[in-house]
Order: structure tokens, then C-alpha cells, then sequence
């Protein structure tokens, strides 16, 4: 695995950007932290406007202008879940990706490759405000930009003694998630209550793990996971800032104050974006998005099959006909020579002035 450590992390909410750049010359080290509100999140004026602040406050690398950069992003309303994909072929992994969306609509998956198992962690989000949130980051002027779930980044920094996580990102936007060393096993949306923000509670302990394994619909998974979330954490209690714990390219992420835009609580989320983005940790394929391959239920949909209107051209004339000793020309000398003369020879034979022998 190669250690660019050159890498720009973001976590997009609807009401906030945060976002960190690592030093390419001392990974696991932050150059810039940044923070934009975003007013409206249906505006994407206002949102390119908070991206584009970032952006500026982040800055370049010295060495590199080109960065990578990924966005972690779990709206309201999301759930993801992992399915055992290890052996699968390309085949059978497109065969498995066409049942889940023909039999529960998820159309985003993502394999995760763990020693020696693999896993598809099957995704239900906004696939289409994912691509415009994409489109955005790069009118905002970030490189080779990505967007991926938030709870596969926060895993990249949770460590693996971690399996329990929930994140407080903004004003009506939480999650909650259960990992199995660093891989989510499941994750979804939480309702935030009354906690406060932005914030992180992790727990320790966590048991039943196998009722995850046979719950696939989105609101028996979620009710699920903030149960066990809400459970785990509630027995280890309150979970402050210095014992988050957060690692970054093998080293401990500092304890910084609440104040501080490199603060735990603050980015931990975009610590883990950057990570992946700058090769430091995790071999994650990007998110694929299916598309319908079935036929149209309405066959007599309209379709723009011509695009400008066809030229009208005049009848082609008729040229008149010439008689047949003019159309038949050269064809008829060629047939009257004999093998070895010339047409000037055979002119003379046939108007008897050359002598016959």
C-alpha cells in the first residue's frame, strides 16, 4: 500500500462543511482545518458557495496542487448494511447487485476487502444528491473528488477496539454504526434528540451482533442498530474528548480543545476521508450506482428520435435518352476490331485503301 500522505477529507452535512488537508511530508499530521455554514442545502448555489470557502481555507500542498480529495456523506434517511461477498466473481457480484435492486431498491454498493474476507456493504442513500454533491465539488475547484458514506470514513480512524460509534455531525443529522475492526457492519441514521453537536460517543462493548445478520429492510434495521447503539452506550456512559482515541496512519490524532477547528469532535469524521484519500488507510472501491435494465412499462413512450428536420430536396431531373448507336459508342468498335489491329487499321481495311494479303 503506498503512503502518498497527500490528501484532502470533508464531511458534508445540510448545515455545515468541515474539512482537513494532511501534510504529504509528515502523514498523519493536519496542514489546515477548515469550517463553512451552508444556509440552504437545496440551494446549490449556497452549497458551492460553502465549498468553495473550504476550498480557499484548506489551501494547496507545497508539493502537490493536485490532491485527491473524498467527501464522507450520510443523509437523513440512510442505512447500510454488509453482505458476505467473499469468492464472488464479477459475475456473480453484478447478479447480486441486480437482486438487491429488484428486491429492495438499493442501487449503491461498495466492496470492502478485509485479510482474507470481502464484504459488499449494501447502501440505501440519494445516489442522485450524491452525484450533484460530486458535480459541486468540482466546480468548487477540489481534484479527483469522491463521495462516500461517513460511517466507512469515521472506521478508518475508530481503531479496531471501536465497535460501537455514534456521530452528532449537525443540527437534525446523526448516525450511528457498528464495526467489526474498522468495517461497518451496519449503520443508519438516528433520530438526534436533544445532544449536542458536533460530537462522537463511541462504546466498547457491544453484544448480539448476529441479529444483524438476517435484517435487510430499512426500518427493522435502523430501529436495530439505535437500540444496540443506544444500549452500548449507555453502559460505558458519557465518552469525553480525550478518550476518542482517533488514529491516524498509525499515530494518535492530539487531543486538541473543543474551540480548536482540529478538535476530534470536529473533524474525526474528515480525518477518515482524508485518509482514505491519501492512500493511508483502507482499499475501498468507489461507490457503484445500478442503473434500471428492464424494459420501459409503457411502450408507447415518445422518444426524440430526430433532433432537427430533414431536408426537402427537388426531384432529380430526367436527362433525355440517346439512340442506340450513340449509347452503344465505343462498345460497338471495340467489338468490330480484330485481335491485333489498331483502330486506325481497322478503318483502313474497311474503306479498302490498304492493300490485303
Amino acid at each position: 500500500m503506498t503512503r502518498r500522505g497527500d490528501g484532502i477529507g470533508l464531511e458534508v452535512t445540510t448545515s455545515v462543511v468541515r474539512g482537513v488537508r494532511l501534510d504529504p511530508d509528515e502523514p498523519g499530521r493536519v496542514a489546515a482545518a477548515a469550517e463553512a455554514p451552508i444556509s440552504r442545502f437545496d440551494d446549490e448555489a449556497a452549497v458551492l458557495d460553502a465549498l468553495v470557502r473550504v476550498h480557499g481555507q484548506l489551501g494547496h500542498s507545497a508539493r502537490n496542487r493536485t490532491t485527491t480529495t473524498r467527501a464522507a456523506w450520510f443523509p437523513v434517511g440512510s442505512t447500510m448494511q454488509r453482505i458476505d461477498a467473499t469468492g464472488s466473481t464479477g459475475p456473480e457480484l453484478n447478479t447480486m447487485r441486480h437482486e438487491l435492486a429488484e428486491r429492495t431498491g438499493i442501487t449503491s454498493t461498495m466492496l470492502v476487502e478485509v485479510e482474507a474476507r470481502r464484504w459488499m456493504l449494501v447502501l440505501r442513500w440519494d445516489h442522485i444528491a450524491a452525484s450533484r454533491l460530486e458535480r459541486l465539488l468540482e466546480r468548487a475547484g477540489f481534484v479527483d473528488a469522491s463521495v462516500e458514506p461517513a460511517p466507512v470514513a469515521f472506521g478508518r480512524v475508530v481503531g479496531i477496539a471501536t465497535p460501537v460509534a455514534r456521530r452528532d455531525a449537525s443540527n437534525g443529522q446523526s448516525w450511528a454504526a457498528v464495526y467489526d475492526a474498522g468495517v461497518p457492519i451496519a449503520a443508519t441514521s438516528v433520530p438526534q434528540a436533544s445532544r449536542e453537536y458536533p460530537s462522537i460517543a463511541i462504546a466498547t462493548d457491544v453484544v448480539a451482533l448476529h441479529r444483524l445478520d438476517d435484517v435487510l429492510a430499512a426500518p427493522e434495521l435502523a430501529d436495530l442498530v439505535d437500540e444496540m447503539a443506544a444500549t452500548a452506550i449507555a453502559s460505558t456512559g458519557k465518552t469525553g474528548v480525550l478518550d476518542l482515541r482517533l488514529v491516524l496512519a498509525d499515530a494518535p490524532y492530539p487531543p486538541f480543545p473543543a474551540h480548536d477547528l482540529r478538535a476530534p469532535q470536529r473533524q474525526a469524521v474528515a480525518l477518515g476521508a482524508a485518509a482514505g484519500a491519501a492512500g493511508l488507510a483502507g482499499r475501498l472501491r468507489p461507490v457503484d450506482v445500478l442503473s434500471a435494465t428492464g424494459a420501459a412499462a409503457a411502450p408507447d413512450i415518445r422518444r426524440p428520435w430526430a433532433i432537427e428536420r430533414v431536408v426537402e430536396l427537388p426531384p432529380r431531373a430526367r436527362l433525355p435518352r440517346l439512340p442506340w448507336w450513340r449509347r452503344r459508342g465505343p462498345l460497338s468498335q471495340s467489338r468490330s476490331r480484330k485481335p491485333g489491329r489498331s483502330p486506325k487499321t481497322a478503318t483502313a481495311w474497311r474503306s479498302g485503301t490498304k492493300s490485303r494479303r
